[in-house]
């Protein structure tokens, strides 16, 4: 199979299961909602949010192993991919040890959050199971390292896809069948998770089998190599949970738990595309690493350039679609709420993605090339400057939600502009200017789809999931036709339609 057919099956197939990740969340969050209320709900994500401030350690030890092991892979040395493999797994138990009692201290002692005492008991274990959950990550850190040097990361999704089904199972007949509690969603999360590394043992003994854990492969040196190189990484961390990281936990504790339930729920689409630009940028990265291995310095520009473009088509229509009709969707999602709020709420959090989202790609050059550290600590500056801004602004000024959700925003997008984009294109040896071109392609597309989606809303009859389906696929299909002609240049286009239209016309 050709590199750009492989690439094409993991797009599609990541696509697919984020969309299955995405139409099954549009269901089941405001069912959650409906059945625990808004401030259970936001215990959730918040809980989320505190186990994963323990990852600034593990990433430390694991951000870099995939790295190592793939390029000691791709070189045929399987001695020295076991090396990392094996040093990694050890050092992952370790961390399992030292982490369990403190996890257990801390949720015993959980009265340091604002929560009412009908939901303590039921937060508890809800942090137990997302606790244990983040425990057997740590211990099947490098099992889907199979899919990355075989370059199968189509597997990966169709597993996430299993997985996406079976936990909304689960949480249906959960919340059918018993007593309502916000704890089912902890224990729907360590079964999904357990169903899921299962599967992504089997397939990497039958991809690599070459690589095995054996405590004769341990080595200190490669311990002190993945910590060497990804410590920058941790900090990087760091400062993006002092961006974003920690508005939830700042929102709950200086305004209040029901705030905090609002901007959870307001950031569901952000994150929702999040994960669809993580998802598909995930695709690029086996090949952008091969290339990197094998000193291949122009196909690794054009590769990056080629990404930047397809993630830009696939992105932009949707940003745009939702800055357009936003509230009309809130408003019929979570009738409940105030939709215009959380409109805005989520405009403020998406900014970043509308504005760079393109620019997530190059993110991965600097792990790529092991030259992370400037990176991590502007990261960490932005990070923390956040944190002050916001904490003062809270303090001084009555902006409430919308200076939580919108100061980050700011920092990220200067980042990325002054530094992210223009270094990233120098590390592997190009102008700084080269990949700017389609970071603006992609600010002109959204901006002109969200102020077609505004227009064409203004005439939308009335407020149903009919009219909101209608309107939304008519802007959808201009801004596809506009963006087809905005993100590509003719060579582009001209290849598109020679590999699509014109082979399927052929056929008929």
């Amino acid at each position: 199979m050709t590199k750009n057919k492989q690439l094409a099956i993991n797009i599609i197939a990541s696509i697919f299961a984020f969309a299955m990740s995405a139409g099954i969340n549009f269901f089941l969050s405001p069912f959650i909602v409906g059945n625990v209320g808004e401030e259970a709900y936001g215990f959730v994500s918040l809980s989320n949010n505190i186990i994963s401030y323990f990852s600034i350690i593990t990433i430390a030890l694991n951000s870099m192993a995939s790295r190592f092991i793939a390029v000691a892979y791709f070189k045929d040395d399987i001695e020295e991919a076991g090396e990392y493999y094996s040093s990694n797994f050890f050092a992952n138990l370790v961390l399992c040890i030292v982490f369990a009692p403190i996890f257990i201290v801390g949720i015993v002692n959980i009265h340091w959050l604002n929560i009412s005492p009908g939901l303590v008991t039921d937060v508890q274990l809800l942090m137990a199971f997302i606790a244990a959950s983040f425990m057997l990550d740590l211990l099947s850190t490098n099992l889907g390292i199979s899919y990355y040097v075989k370059n199968k990361l189509y597997i990966s999704s169709l597993i996430s896809i299993g997985g996406y089904l079976l936990k909304v199972t689960l949480l249906f007949v959960l919340f059918s069948s018993f007593a309502t509690h916000i704890a089912y969603v902890g224990l729907a999360t360590l079964i999904v998770n357990m169903f899921m590394q299962g599967n992504n043992l089997i397939h990497k003994r039958r991809l690599v089998p070459e690589l095995k854990i054996k405590f004769v492969y341990f080595k200190l040196q490669k311990i002190r190599q993945l910590v060497t190189a990804g410590i920058w990484n941790s900090i990087t961390r760091v400062g993006g949970i002092l961006q974003d990281g920690l508005d939830l936990l700042i929102t709950n504790l200086m305004l209040s738990p029901s705030d905090m339930g609002i901007l959870a729920i307001s950031k569901t689409i952000p994150t929702l595309v999040n994960n669809l630009i993580s998802t598909m940028v995930t695709s690029f990265i086996p090949n952008m690493t091969e290339l990197y291995a094998r000193d291949e310095t122009k196909k690794l520009k054009k590769n990056v350039k080629q990404a930047m473009k397809i993630i830009g088509m696939l992105i932009d229509l949707p940003i745009a679609l939702f800055i357009g009709f936003g509230d009309v969707f809130f408003c019929l999602w979570v009738p409940s709420q105030d939709a215009k709020l959380l409109q805005i709420l989520s405009i403020l959090a998406i900014t970043p993605w509308a504005v760079m989202g393109q620019a997530t790609i190059i993110h991965n050059i600097f792990t790529i090339v092991n030259k992370i550290k400037i990176n991590s600590l502007l990261v960490c500056l932005t990070g923390a400057l956040n944190v002050l801004t916001v904490y003062a602004l809270l303090k001084n000024t009555g902006g409430g939600l919308f200076v939580v959700a919108g100061v980050s925003s700011v920092y990220s997008i200067l980042r990325n502009v002054l530094y992210t984009v223009p270094c990233g294109a120098i590390y592997i040896r190009c102008p700084w200017y080269t990949f700017f071109p389609e970071i603006g392609k992609s600010i002109l597309a959204v901006a002109t789809i969200s102020g077609i989606s505004v227009i064409l809303k203004g005439f939308m009859p009335e407020i149903t999931w009919f009219w909101l389906i209608l309107f939304a696929t008519f802007a959808g299909i201009i801004g596809f036709i506009l963006n087809f002609y905005l993100m590509l240049n003719a060579e582009d286009r001209e290849l598109c339609l020679n590999k699509t239209v014109r082979k399927w016309i052929r056929k008929f």
